[in-house]
Protein backbone atom coordinates (compact mmCIF):
# COMPACT_ATOMS: atom_id res chain seq x y z
CA UNK A 1 0.00 0.00 0.00
CA UNK A 2 1.07 3.56 -0.31
CA UNK A 3 2.61 6.16 2.32
CA UNK A 4 -0.54 6.85 3.33
CA UNK A 5 -2.47 7.34 7.34
CA UNK A 6 -6.20 6.30 8.33
CA UNK A 7 -6.94 8.30 11.32
CA UNK A 8 -9.54 6.99 13.58
CA UNK A 9 -11.13 10.47 15.98
CA UNK A 10 -12.76 10.74 18.70
CA UNK A 11 -12.89 13.49 21.23
CA UNK A 12 -9.71 12.20 23.84
CA UNK A 13 -8.06 9.98 21.30
CA UNK A 14 -6.69 9.29 18.04
CA UNK A 15 -5.70 5.91 16.46
CA UNK A 16 -3.19 5.94 13.54
CA UNK A 17 -2.70 3.04 10.87
CA UNK A 18 -0.09 3.58 8.47
CA UNK A 19 -0.78 1.94 5.18
CA UNK A 20 3.04 1.30 4.15
CA UNK A 21 4.03 -2.05 3.93
CA UNK A 22 0.64 -3.49 4.41
CA UNK A 23 -2.24 -4.75 2.54
CA UNK A 24 -5.54 -4.00 2.32
CA UNK A 25 -6.69 -7.12 4.51
CA UNK A 26 -4.60 -6.38 6.95
CA UNK A 27 -5.53 -2.92 7.21
CA UNK A 28 -8.31 -3.86 8.09
CA UNK A 29 -7.40 -6.89 10.52
CA UNK A 30 -6.25 -3.51 12.51
CA UNK A 31 -8.88 -1.25 12.26
CA UNK A 32 -10.86 -4.93 13.86
CA UNK A 33 -8.60 -4.46 15.94
CA UNK A 34 -9.19 -1.21 17.74
CA UNK A 35 -12.84 -0.90 17.08
CA UNK A 36 -12.62 -4.41 19.52
CA UNK A 37 -10.71 -1.68 21.98
CA UNK A 38 -13.56 0.78 22.29
CA UNK A 39 -16.56 -2.08 22.25
CA UNK A 40 -14.37 -3.45 25.40
CA UNK A 41 -14.21 -0.16 26.96
CA UNK A 42 -17.79 1.34 26.49
CA UNK A 43 -18.96 -1.88 26.81
CA UNK A 44 -21.76 -1.68 23.50
CA UNK A 45 -21.75 -3.01 20.23
CA UNK A 46 -23.38 0.62 18.67
CA UNK A 47 -20.27 2.17 16.92
CA UNK A 48 -21.31 4.20 14.10
CA UNK A 49 -18.16 5.10 11.94
CA UNK A 50 -18.68 8.60 9.78
CA UNK A 51 -16.37 10.31 7.21
CA UNK A 52 -15.66 14.27 7.57
CA UNK A 53 -18.82 14.65 5.23
CA UNK A 54 -20.77 12.77 7.59
CA UNK A 55 -21.10 9.48 5.67
CA UNK A 56 -21.76 6.09 7.27
CA UNK A 57 -18.83 4.13 6.75
CA UNK A 58 -18.17 0.46 6.36
CA UNK A 59 -14.78 -1.11 7.61
CA UNK A 60 -13.48 -0.97 3.70
CA UNK A 61 -14.55 2.09 2.96
CA UNK A 62 -12.41 3.49 6.33
CA UNK A 63 -9.36 2.32 5.12
CA UNK A 64 -9.87 4.52 1.96
CA UNK A 65 -10.32 8.00 4.15
CA UNK A 66 -7.94 9.82 6.33
CA UNK A 67 -10.18 10.69 8.96
CA UNK A 68 -12.96 8.69 10.27
CA UNK A 69 -14.61 9.69 13.28
CA UNK A 70 -16.09 7.18 15.55
CA UNK A 71 -19.04 7.31 17.88
CA UNK A 72 -20.25 5.66 20.73
CA UNK A 73 -23.74 6.66 22.71
CA UNK A 74 -23.86 9.26 24.70
CA UNK A 75 -20.96 10.00 23.87
CA UNK A 76 -20.08 13.45 21.90
CA UNK A 77 -17.49 13.68 19.40
CA UNK A 78 -16.57 17.23 18.38
CA UNK A 79 -15.03 15.94 15.15
CA UNK A 80 -11.82 18.06 16.09
CA UNK A 81 -8.63 17.22 14.01
CA UNK A 82 -6.51 19.68 14.42
CA UNK A 83 -6.29 19.87 18.23
CA UNK A 84 -4.18 17.12 20.23
CA UNK A 85 -5.78 14.19 21.82
CA UNK A 86 -5.09 13.54 25.35
CA UNK A 87 -4.14 9.97 24.22
CA UNK A 88 -2.79 8.86 20.44
CA UNK A 89 -1.93 5.23 19.07
CA UNK A 90 0.14 4.35 16.46
CA UNK A 91 0.34 1.11 14.26
CA UNK A 92 3.02 0.51 11.99
CA UNK A 93 3.04 -2.32 10.06
CA UNK A 94 6.57 -4.34 9.55
CA UNK A 95 7.32 -7.70 8.25
CA UNK A 96 3.95 -9.50 9.24
CA UNK A 97 4.18 -7.71 12.75
CA UNK A 98 2.42 -4.30 14.03
CA UNK A 99 4.28 -1.57 15.88
CA UNK A 100 1.95 -0.39 18.20
CA UNK A 101 2.60 2.69 20.36
CA UNK A 102 0.81 5.01 22.99
CA UNK A 103 1.22 8.20 23.85
CA UNK A 104 -0.16 10.51 26.03
CA UNK A 105 -0.52 14.06 26.15
CA UNK A 106 2.48 13.99 23.43
CA UNK A 107 4.65 11.55 25.59
CA UNK A 108 4.96 8.39 24.52
CA UNK A 109 4.08 5.55 27.48
CA UNK A 110 3.76 2.28 25.48
CA UNK A 111 5.30 0.38 22.93
CA UNK A 112 4.81 -2.68 21.74
CA UNK A 113 4.58 -5.42 18.91
CA UNK A 114 1.77 -7.52 17.81
CA UNK A 115 1.37 -10.28 15.16
CA UNK A 116 -1.66 -10.63 12.89
CA UNK A 117 -2.37 -14.17 14.25
CA UNK A 118 -2.55 -12.49 18.19
CA UNK A 119 -4.96 -9.72 16.94
CA UNK A 120 -7.11 -12.42 14.82
CA UNK A 121 -6.90 -14.92 17.71
CA UNK A 122 -7.84 -11.94 19.95
CA UNK A 123 -11.09 -10.92 17.56
CA UNK A 124 -12.18 -14.93 17.52
CA UNK A 125 -12.20 -15.11 21.62
CA UNK A 126 -13.84 -11.58 21.77
CA UNK A 127 -16.77 -12.21 18.65
CA UNK A 128 -17.45 -15.46 20.73
CA UNK A 129 -17.41 -14.57 24.27
CA UNK A 130 -18.12 -10.28 24.58
CA UNK A 131 -18.73 -9.45 21.55
CA UNK A 132 -21.52 -11.56 21.16
CA UNK A 133 -22.52 -10.91 24.62
CA UNK A 134 -23.48 -7.42 23.62
CA UNK A 135 -24.98 -7.93 20.23
CA UNK A 136 -27.47 -10.40 22.05
CA UNK A 137 -27.83 -7.72 24.90
CA UNK A 138 -28.96 -4.17 22.69
CA UNK A 139 -30.09 -2.52 26.44
CA UNK A 140 -27.10 -3.84 28.28
CA UNK A 141 -25.24 -0.47 28.40
CA UNK A 142 -28.17 1.42 30.26
CA UNK A 143 -29.21 -1.73 32.19
CA UNK A 144 -28.92 -1.88 36.11
CA UNK A 145 -25.85 -4.57 35.74
CA UNK A 146 -23.48 -1.80 34.91
CA UNK A 147 -21.72 -0.06 37.71
CA UNK A 148 -22.28 3.40 38.00
CA UNK A 149 -19.41 5.74 36.76
CA UNK A 150 -18.43 8.34 39.37
CA UNK A 151 -18.20 12.73 39.02
CA UNK A 152 -14.96 13.37 36.97
CA UNK A 153 -13.17 15.68 39.83
CA UNK A 154 -13.62 12.40 42.02
CA UNK A 155 -11.74 10.32 40.08
CA UNK A 156 -8.78 13.18 39.46
CA UNK A 157 -8.47 13.12 43.43
CA UNK A 158 -7.23 9.46 43.26
CA UNK A 159 -7.59 9.18 47.00
CA UNK A 160 -6.04 6.57 49.13
CA UNK A 161 -6.69 4.43 52.28
CA UNK A 162 -4.86 2.39 54.33
CA UNK A 163 -4.69 -0.94 53.80
CA UNK A 164 -4.40 -4.62 55.04
CA UNK A 165 -1.28 -4.80 52.70
CA UNK A 166 0.50 -3.76 49.46
CA UNK A 167 -0.60 -5.28 46.22
CA UNK A 168 2.38 -8.15 46.24
CA UNK A 169 0.95 -9.03 49.35
CA UNK A 170 -2.37 -9.57 47.65
CA UNK A 171 -1.22 -12.00 44.78
CA UNK A 172 0.65 -13.55 47.36
CA UNK A 173 -2.30 -14.71 49.35
CA UNK A 174 -3.75 -18.56 49.20
CA UNK A 175 -7.09 -18.31 47.96
CA UNK A 176 -9.63 -20.83 49.78
CA UNK A 177 -12.80 -22.11 48.51
CA UNK A 178 -12.33 -20.98 45.62
CA UNK A 179 -15.50 -21.12 42.80
CA UNK A 180 -15.92 -23.93 40.08
CA UNK A 181 -14.83 -22.25 36.72
CA UNK A 182 -18.20 -22.29 34.64
CA UNK A 183 -20.16 -19.59 32.74
CA UNK A 184 -22.29 -17.62 35.03
CA UNK A 185 -25.14 -15.17 34.10
CA UNK A 186 -25.69 -11.79 35.17
CA UNK A 187 -28.68 -13.06 37.62
CA UNK A 188 -25.89 -15.48 38.78
CA UNK A 189 -23.06 -12.49 39.36
CA UNK A 190 -25.55 -10.05 40.87
CA UNK A 191 -26.34 -12.03 44.38
CA UNK A 192 -22.35 -11.80 45.13
CA UNK A 193 -22.83 -7.89 46.27
CA UNK A 194 -21.81 -8.10 50.25
CA UNK A 195 -18.16 -7.98 51.54
CA UNK A 196 -16.94 -11.22 52.38
CA UNK A 197 -18.95 -12.42 48.97
CA UNK A 198 -18.17 -10.08 46.11
CA UNK A 199 -17.82 -11.20 42.14
CA UNK A 200 -17.59 -8.65 39.41
CA UNK A 201 -17.32 -8.78 35.63
CA UNK A 202 -14.40 -7.45 33.45
CA UNK A 203 -14.62 -7.40 29.92
CA UNK A 204 -17.02 -10.31 30.48
CA UNK A 205 -14.39 -12.13 32.49
CA UNK A 206 -16.15 -12.86 36.11
CA UNK A 207 -13.80 -12.43 39.05
CA UNK A 208 -14.25 -13.27 42.75
CA UNK A 209 -12.64 -10.23 44.23
CA UNK A 210 -13.56 -11.09 47.89
CA UNK A 211 -10.06 -10.85 48.95
CA UNK A 212 -9.26 -7.95 47.41
CA UNK A 213 -11.34 -5.42 49.46
CA UNK A 214 -9.10 -5.45 52.07
CA UNK A 215 -6.25 -4.33 50.00
CA UNK A 216 -7.62 -2.23 46.99
CA UNK A 217 -5.99 0.88 47.29
CA UNK A 218 -8.91 3.27 46.91
CA UNK A 219 -10.82 1.98 49.46
CA UNK A 220 -13.98 -0.92 49.90
CA UNK A 221 -16.49 1.31 49.19
CA UNK A 222 -14.71 2.48 45.82
CA UNK A 223 -14.49 -1.42 45.16
CA UNK A 224 -18.15 -2.21 46.37
CA UNK A 225 -19.43 0.22 43.46
CA UNK A 226 -19.14 -2.98 41.41
CA UNK A 227 -20.38 -5.55 43.61
CA UNK A 228 -22.25 -8.01 41.51
CA UNK A 229 -21.97 -5.84 38.95
CA UNK A 230 -20.29 -5.36 35.48
CA UNK A 231 -16.89 -2.75 36.40
CA UNK A 232 -15.63 -2.51 32.83
CA UNK A 233 -16.86 1.17 32.59
CA UNK A 234 -16.02 1.96 36.34
CA UNK A 235 -12.69 -0.20 36.32
CA UNK A 236 -11.57 1.77 32.63
CA UNK A 237 -12.49 4.81 34.13
CA UNK A 238 -10.09 4.85 37.50
CA UNK A 239 -7.30 2.43 35.65
CA UNK A 240 -7.78 2.51 31.84
CA UNK A 241 -4.02 1.41 31.48
CA UNK A 242 -4.06 -1.23 33.80
CA UNK A 243 -4.13 -5.19 32.77
CA UNK A 244 -6.93 -5.94 35.34
CA UNK A 245 -6.88 -9.70 33.63
CA UNK A 246 -3.69 -9.86 34.74
CA UNK A 247 -3.59 -8.60 38.16
CA UNK A 248 -6.47 -10.80 39.01
CA UNK A 249 -5.64 -14.09 36.95
CA UNK A 250 -6.14 -15.82 40.28
CA UNK A 251 -9.37 -15.09 40.98
CA UNK A 252 -10.99 -15.45 37.65
CA UNK A 253 -13.69 -17.79 38.25
CA UNK A 254 -15.35 -18.02 34.46
CA UNK A 255 -17.12 -15.89 31.48
CA UNK A 256 -20.54 -14.10 31.68
CA UNK A 257 -23.40 -15.88 30.06
CA UNK A 258 -25.15 -14.14 27.18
Amino acid sequence: MEDKITSIVTDDRIDEIFHLNATKEELIIILNYIIMDYKKFSMTDKILLQSQKLQKLTIEECIENRYVFLFLPGVKNSMEIKQQKEVRYTYEPKEGKILKEKYRNGRKTESTEVTYEQINKMLGSFNQSTGAFLQSKPNFAESRFIAPLLPQEEVSKREKVQVKGGQMQFVQQPRKNKPAFKNYTAEEVSKHNKPGDVWTVLNGKVYDISLYLDYHPGGVEKLMLGAGKDCTKLFNQFHSWVNGHAFLEQDYIGNLKY
